[in-house]
């Protein structure tokens, strides 16, 4: 058993498309709005405050801890209501034959038992949205419903 004390969400997706063409879909309001958020700030730039809106009414607010132009980006990620430290979101993007490899790393998550449903949604989720952006840059199909959350 790992002696961390805290666990972590790691996820990749091979995506036929251009590395720069999912980067733009992870870093940019319209990119974001298209797979996984209804509304988005995100500034380019390290120390900038980001917002997310998803569906229903959910918000997440944070820092931009990393923004490096076409290659990734590094949120810190807090639920309100939720007394959780430390999380870090990162997104990044590289190159792959015949299109690109997006990875989503979310970092931070204590190793108690009272997060484990967090860490269990969180971890779900993340392979939720990496599947609708990969079926949005792919085919156009955004997976998305109302039924949803």
């Amino acid at each position: 058993m790992s002696s961390s004390k805290t666990v972590t969400v790691d996820r990749h997706f091979f995506v036929r498309a251009s590395p720069p063409k999912v980067f733009e879909a992870i870093s940019t309001p319209s990119g974001l709005a298209s797979w996984m958020v209804v509304r988005a700030e995100l500034p380019a730039q390290a120390g900038a405050m980001y917002e997310l809106e998803f569906d229903g009414g959910w918000r997440h607010q944070g820092i931009v801890r990393r923004f490096e132009k076409g290659r990734s980006i590094a949120l810190t990620w807090a639920w309100n209501g939720v007394p959780l430290e430390g999380t870090v979101l990162t997104i990044s993007v590289r190159p792959n034959k015949g299109g690109a490899v997006f990875r989503l790393v979310h970092r931070g998550f204590p190793r108690e038992k009272k997060w484990t449903d967090l860490y269990g949604i969180t971890e779900w989720g993340w392979t939720y949205y990496g599947m609708n952006l990969k079926s949005v840059l792919e085919t156009g199909h955004d997976l998305r419903s109302r039924w949803d959350g």
